[in-house]
């Protein structure tokens, strides 16, 4: 019998439009690493799994645990999304923790975070009190013609969009304290549901710049229709 190990599991979660599962590969290589790091076994025939979506559109998760892998799929219409404001959680994430750095099913930070929060989405930091990503996203700012976003070391998951954003052009990954968030002239959050989400507020001050957003949500949403043309 296996031991119980309810904590002890990874998943990952794809958007999907007319059976066509968006950014496959670079799904299964972050998932390839969550599995690794956990040590977990990868069972997944794509092949066959990706028959049974047919020519739906919704939410694929794949889920691996100490019992095996497993696929869900849940059709649903993914909403446009419009700004968001943010806060700052008063939790920490560990930037050493698995829980941070991979979708595991230790997930009660990020979940309680945003469900205590006045907003939609929240800042989380790490123990260092540096910016290690949002609640159910990672976070991307601008200052001038600079982006920012944290390294993977500070307590972010590596995560599929966010390196879409990171190939399109330079980009400064770090360890930065909170100041460096709060000065900037842009924020925007990266999800593979929700694409490229634009910020309006930090903390209840006003953000009205969308432009870099604006930009990389335009060649997001263009790399979406070829793949789904495809």
């Amino acid at each position: 019998m296996a031991d119980f190990a309810p904590w002890l599991g990874a998943f990952e979660t794809l958007r999907v439009i007319d059976g066509v599962p968006l950014f496959l590969e670079e799904h299964l290589a972050e998932m390839c690493r969550a599995t690794t790091a956990l040590g977990l076994n990868l069972s997944l025939d794509l092949s066959r799994a990706k028959r049974e979506l047919g020519d739906r559109s919704g939410r694929w998760r794949w889920i691996v645990d100490t019992s095996g892998t497993r696929t869900l799929f849940t059709e649903e219409t993914v909403p446009k999304s419009g700004a968001v404001a943010l806060s700052i959680s008063t939790l920490r994430v560990g930037s050493q923790n698995w829980d941070a750095r991979f979708k595991t099913f230790s997930y009660l930070t990020h979940a309680q975070a945003v469900t205590m929060s006045a907003t939609a989405e929240t800042v989380l930091l790490n123990e260092h009190n540096d910016v290690a990503s949002a609640g159910r996203s990672n976070i991307f700012w601008r200052k001038g013609a600079r982006l920012y976003t944290p390294v993977h070391e500070a307590g972010c998951r590596c995560g599929v969009v966010r390196g879409f954003v990171l190939g399109l052009g330079p980009v400064e990954v770090g360890h930065f304290a909170l100041d460096e968030l709060v000065g900037a002239e842009e924020i925007f959050l990266t999800n593979s549901l929700r694409g490229i989400v634009s910020v309006d507020a930090l903390e209840g001050a006003p953000l009205s710049d969308f432009s870099h957003a604006k930009e990389v949500r335009r060649q997001y949403d263009r790399a979406v229709k070829a793949m789904v043309a495809a």
